[in-house]
Formats: C-alpha cells, sequence, structure tokens
C-alpha cells in the first residue's frame, strides 16, 4: 500500500481553498463595548456556516 502525498493534499486544498486554517483566536461573543453612552444601538452578527463568529458590526 502507498503513503498519501501529504504535500499534493495540501497544495490542492490550498488551491481550492477547502483546507484554510480556522483563526487562532475566535472572535468574543461576549456584548460588544460601545464608546457612546447608554447607546441603543443593534449588533449585526457574522458567522459562518459552522457557526463561527467572523465579525460583529454595531449599528447607532
Amino acid at each position: 500500500m502507498t503513503t498519501p502525498d501529504y504535500d499534493l493534499i495540501d497544495r490542492l486544498e490550498r488551491e481550492l481553498g477547502i483546507g484554510q486554517r480556522a483563526r487562532k483566536k475566535p472572535m468574543r461573543t461576549a456584548r460588544p463595548v460601545c464608546l457612546i453612552k447608554d447607546c441603543d444601538g443593534t449588533n449585526t452578527d457574522i458567522s459562518t456556516w459552522s457557526g463561527v463568529l467572523v465579525m460583529r458590526i454595531h449599528e447607532h
């Protein structure tokens, strides 16, 4: 039985964008801090399909 060519697999995954490494530190899911006192703005969370938080947008 031959061994898999891991270098080739790694190169193909990079080219196809399917072997992307996850972010080392995921974003915190706690409520963001706003610098405006008594702000009642809304937050929009943008997540990946797997549910990892990628970006949080705070609107006033």
